[in-house]
């Protein structure tokens, strides 16, 4: 698997991820590839590419022309501008002159929503949000924001989601027409709010939707809503740092680990199956320090993941990066994920502390490994994943070093001369550092068949080697990469999903739909017993795991599937790919 591109749509920041057909209609791409950093982004689905602003207009006015829901309110019929959900579940109606889409759930956890896109006037503020519903036999979901909703989210000019807002609750007892509305401030650079009135995953239900408005507002009210909501955000802010910074000042309650046979297990003997979400904020915008620290917090104590894998560059680690922190500082980097592992020891919990390299490790591998394991050396919170996903090389030198030939994007080749994983292994012994030791194995980690074929490391005196495999929805061959070593080392799954889209560098035939495919990996994981950490808890690493930032609302087609897991939910694997 090349992992150079990878394809995600960049659909608005809450949206449109969780619908295959509406992601279908996307014209803009996002290219990165499952593990790695994401790149450019282009223009969203149904959002319109205007270099600016429409024009300006007076307060009271509705920008939402097609919001009765009647066949003549806009040239284009309202029934076709509102791009609808699952087939069959959103029908058009009209009783008694009121006309109305109708959401039916047709099963538990299944979601329906509508969508549509607002241009927003120039000089705009804020906006009041308005709809007129009823509800009939909701039954809310597992979590909180399973409920009925209207998602709300800005847009840039391209589509690019810049930041959601506080949604519109539906009533679950409003039996008769009722109206709910929402002022919210605009974002600097928003040109589009997106609209999504949802049942997202609930147990059952019916939502009617009338007569839904976006409605300009003038200036005193518009200058409210700025302050009311900048006052809050502050607030929220400094909330979540008073939390991050009691966690980080706690004491470590994580026991150390050792492998035992294919086990993890703590010093009495007590078994340790780590589950958990990979964080890849830090190789990618190293700078984001408050939101990869609050996301630590969320995956341990509102997803109740027990391992947090976090991906690191030795490029940041070393101050040599790309200029996403100040004056390259390395040591504000390492204070970031000396952070995150004070967070994650104080709730005695793991961090995987991965090299985000590919290919095979150099002398800049060992260099990294030398220094960072002398700085955690035998915290009993950290594993040292010693490199992200090796590839297109031999077991022989995958083990023990030699050259190994890549291809260049100008179209030659260029050759490597590798190390060996066993020099990586080396390297952090000879720092003393007893910690657990996680090691891909080939085909860009997927393939562990060399380990019980005369390839395994040799530990050298620590508490043990765990191996790792990472496999998506284009993977077959489960038992016969994985299963082998499972039997004689403890495995972890260091990266696994599955995304609604189709990536560009695999044959499409070849991707499985999500929504069969996520029930039956992890189904396969929790029957083996395999540790994990899915990939990723992000909006824009594909296959995410969040629509957002501001709630960490799962993506329905892998985050959910991830978050009930983490709770508890047990699949039944019905199939092995």
């Amino acid at each position: 698997m090349h992992l150079i591109i990878r394809r995600g749509l960049v659909l608005p920041l809450l949206f449109i991820s969780s619908l295959v057909a509406i992601r279908a209609q996307a014209t803009g791409v996002l290219d990165t590839a499952p593990g790695t950093n994401t790149t450019t982004n282009a223009p969203a689905a149904t959002a319109p590419a205007a270099p600016s602003l429409t024009p300006a207009v007076p307060p009271g006015t509705n920008l939402l022309s097609i919001g009765d829901f009647t066949p003549d309110s806009t040239a284009a019929k309202s029934t076709d501008a509102w791009a609808k959900g699952t087939p069959g579940t959103v029908p058009w109606l009209s009783d008694k002159g009121e006309h109305f889409f109708r959401l039916v759930s047709q099963r538990p956890e299944q979601h329906v929503q509508l969508y549509h896109v607002v241009d927003l006037p120039a000089g705009a503020t804020a906006v009041e949000v308005s709809a007129r519903y009823r509800i009939s036999g909701l039954k809310k979901g597992r979590f909180p924001e399973d409920d009925a909703r209207i998602i709300l989210g800005f847009l840039e000019a391209g589509g690019k989601p810049i930041a959601a807002a506080a949604p519109l609750i539906f009533a679950d007892d409003a039996t008769s027409w009722t109206t709910v509305r929402e002022r919210i401030a605009v974002p600097t650079g928003a040109f589009h709010l997106a609209l999504m009135p949802c049942l997202y995953r609930v147990a059952a239900g019916t939502l009617d939707l009338a007569d839904v408005q976006v409605t300009t507002l003038n200036d005193g009210d518009s200058a409210m809503v700025v302050a009311a909501t900048a006052s809050a955000a502050d607030k929220k802010l400094a909330d979540q740092t008073a939390i991050l910074d009691r966690e980080i000042s706690l004491p470590s309650k994580t026991p150390e680990i050792k492998a035992s046979g294919n086990r993890l297990v703590t010093a009495d003997g007590k078994d340790v199956w780590l589950q958990g979400v990979n964080i890849c904020n830090l190789s990618i915008r190293p700078d984001e320090e408050h939101k990869i620290l609050w996301s630590v917090h969320v995956a341990l104590d509102d997803w109740k993941a027990n391992v947090i894998r976090f991906p690191v560059l030795d490029s940041f680690w070393f101050g040599k990066g790309r200029g996403k922190m100040a004056d390259n500082d390395q040591e504000a980097y390492r204070a970031i994920a000396d952070k995150a592992i004070k967070i994650a020891a104080g709730k005695g919990a793991y961090i995987v502390f991965d090299l985000h390299r590919y290919l095979t490790p150099d002398d800049s591998c060992v260099s990294f490994w030398k220094d960072a394991a002398a700085r955690y050396k035998n915290n009993p919170a950290v594993l040292f994943d010693i490199l992200n996903e090796p590839h297109d090389t031999t077991w022989e030198v995958w083990r023990n070093g030699g050259p190994v030939e890549t291809k260049q994007k100008d179209g030659t080749s260029k050759t490597v001369q590798g190390v060996g994983m066993q020099a990586l292994v080396d390297a952090v012994r000879g720092t003393g550092a007893k910690n657990i030791i996680v090691a891909g194995g080939l085909g860009y980690a997927f393939d562990l068949t060399g380990i019980v074929n005369g390839y395994a490391l040799d530990d050298k005196g620590g508490n043990g080697i765990m191996y790792a495999t990472h496999f998506y929805n284009w993977h077959g061959g489960w038992d016969k990469h994985i299963m082998g070593t499972a039997a004689k080392y403890p495995v972890l799954v260091g990266e696994c999903g599955a995304d609604v889209n189709k990536m560009n560098f695999i044959p499409a035939n070849k991707q499985e739909d999500p929504y069969t495919w996520a029930p039956d990996a992890i189904g396969f994981i929790q029957k083996n017993h395999l540790n994990w950490t899915a990939w990723c808890f992000h909006t824009r690493a594909t296959p995410d795991l969040l629509l957002d930032w501001d709630y960490y609302t799962p993506t329905p087609f892998w985050g959910a599937f991830v978050k009930d897991a983490l709770a508890g939910k047990q699949y039944e694997m019905k199939k092995e790919r």
